[in-house]
């Protein structure tokens, strides 16, 4: 058992100043901004407990009348496929998150990469007769890759892998980054470094304090999560307090307007 201690502050400082240095050589990508305010609120899918939450998740999201989209490793589909049906027959959107979700994906090299992501659309094809537009890397990526922009190029994928702002065209990439943290601009806003770090995690307050600055000053925010660390009433705190003016959207529905990504087509 990993022994943790919440304390707001110690959470903000220390990251602040270890962060920097740990992730100094960050691609961040900042973009432009969105006409209208929108929020995405998705969820990246890795093993077997994340997979057995989606049903009572897509009751919640059912209620706030929200689409949004899952990023699911490709063996999970084939192990949970009436979860993916029922996720598709609901309009949301499955993102590629490649076939095996290696560790290192940033470093498997080209041919491997190519067929991470490849394996992964033909299977989507083929089982369920619908062809991701969208893509995220494992664990994100920390650099610039020329290689994963042409292999998505290529496969006509739009990109959420990377930290950032707004939405850019990279490399004829659609890149929509996750929103960075407020207080740690080199790491998205995410559960799993406000409350997973060990020995040290953020307060819940604090975390949804940061939730209402973010929606405040961003006209787009790309948020992620993991669906078995998160209750409805999480959740509900987070969309509870979305101020009316937002829309939720898939992160297909932002990338269709740069011609990259519209949730998926059914075949």
């Amino acid at each position: 058992m990993i022994f943790r201690i919440t304390n707001a502050f110690l959470h903000r400082h220390i990251l602040k100043i270890a962060l920097p240095l740990m992730l100094h050589d960050r691609f961040i990508v900042n973009g432009g901004s969105n006409e209208r305010p929108v929020v995405c609120i998705s969820f990246d899918c890795e093993n077997s407990d994340d997979m057995r939450r989606i049903p009572s998740l897509l009751e919640m999201l059912k209620d706030n009348d929200i689409t949004t989209s899952f990023a699911i490793r490709g063996d999970l589909l084939e192990q949970h496929e009436d979860v993916v049906r029922e996720l598709l027959r609901k309009g949301h959107e499955i993102i590629n998150h490649t076939f095996a979700h290696p560790p290192k994906f940033a470093f498997v090299g080209a041919e491997r990469m190519r067929q991470e992501v490849e394996s992964f659309q033909v299977l989507m094809k083929r089982r369920f007769g619908c062809t991701p537009e969208g893509f995220r890397a494992p664990h994100l990526m920390r650099r610039y890759n020329e290689v994963l922009f042409r292999i998505l190029r290529e496969n006509k994928l739009y990109d959420s892998s990377y930290v950032g702002s707004g939405v850019s065209l990279i490399d004829g990439v659609a890149e929509i980054p996750l929103t960075a943290c407020p207080d740690h601009p080199q790491v998205c806003y995410d559960y799993w470094h406000h409350f997973q770090l060990p020995f040290i995690r953020c307060s819940l307050k604090k975390f949804l304090q940061l939730w209402e600055h973010l929606l405040i000053k961003r006209q787009l925010i790309n948020v992620f999560l993991d669906p078995r660390c998160v209750s409805d009433a999480f959740l509900l705190e987070m969309v509870g307090r979305v101020p009316d003016g937002y829309t939720f959207h898939r992160l297909g529905d932002i990338a269709e307007p740069m011609g990259r990504g519209a949730g998926g087509k059914q075949v």
